[in-house]
C-alpha cells in the first residue's frame, strides 16, 4: 500500500513540475511572439556586449564608460591590448603593451591631433602634435619627463630645432633670425649666450 502511495505522491510532484515548466515555457513563447509582432528593429541597445572565445573569456567589450562609448580589445589573459574611446577632445585609440601599460596613444588634443610615446611607466617619450607657437611640432622627452630635443616652428611659421638640458632649459637652437637667415643659438642658464652668425 505503501508503495502506490508513494508512486502517487511522486506522479503528482512530477505533474506539478511539468506544469510550472509549460507555463514558463508558454510564458516565453508569449514574449518571442510579442517581441516580434511589431516585425524587424534597427536598434539593438544595450549597456554592454562582450565577444568571448570557448572559454568564456571576453576578448571585445562593446560598452558605455561615464557617458562615453569605449570598444575594448583584450589578449587571451584578459590583459587590455587596444582602447578605442570618445574622450573631452573628442577621440582616442591607445595601444598597451603585454603587461598592460599604455605606450601609444592617438587622439584629439584641443584643435589638433596628438600621438604619444610611452614607457611601462607611463612617462611620455616622443610626442607629436601641435608646437606653443603654433605650427606641428614633434618633441622627445627623458626619463624625468622633461623635453629634450623639439623640433617646431615660431610663430612667423619658420621651422626651428631645439635642444633642452635636464631642467628643461634652451641649450642650442637652429632658428631663423629677423632679417630672414639661418641662425644658430646657444643659451647658459635660460640666457641666450652666443649665436652664429653673429647679429
Amino acid at each position: 500500500m505503501r508503495d502506490v502511495e508513494e508512486r502517487i505522491q511522486a506522479l503528482e510532484r512530477a505533474n506539478r513540475a511539468q506544469r510550472r515548466a509549460m507555463i514558463v515555457l508558454g510564458t516565453l513563447l508569449a514574449a518571442v511572439v510579442t517581441m516580434g509582432a511589431g516585425g524587424f528593429s534597427d536598434v539593438l541597445q544595450a549597456r554592454r556586449i562582450e565577444i568571448v572565445d570557448d572559454t568564456g573569456k571576453p576578448l571585445v567589450t562593446l560598452e558605455a564608460r561615464m557617458g562615453r562609448g569605449a570598444i575594448e580589445l583584450q589578449s587571451e589573459e584578459g590583459q587590455r591590448n587596444v582602447l578605442l574611446s570618445t574622450t573631452s577632445n573628442g577621440g582616442a585609440l591607445a595601444l598597451y603593451d603585454e603587461r598592460a601599460h599604455a605606450v601609444l596613444t592617438l587622439g584629439a588634443d584641443d584643435d589638433s591631433g596628438l600621438i604619444e610615446v610611452s614607457d611601462a611607466a607611463g612617462r611620455t617619450l616622443v610626442r607629436i602634435g601641435s608646437g606653443q607657437a603654433g605650427g606641428g611640432a614633434l618633441a622627445t622627452y627623458g626619463a624625468s619627463g622633461k623635453r629634450l630635443v623639439e623640433l617646431g616652428a615660431t610663430t612667423d611659421g619658420e621651422g626651428t630645432v631645439t635642444t633642452f638640458d635636464a631642467k628643461g632649459s634652451e641649450l642650442v637652437g637652429l632658428v631663423v633670425s629677423s632679417r630672414g637667415q639661418g641662425r644658430i643659438v646657444a643659451w647658459d642658464g635660460g640666457k641666450e649666450d652666443a649665436t652664429w652668425p653673429d647679429r
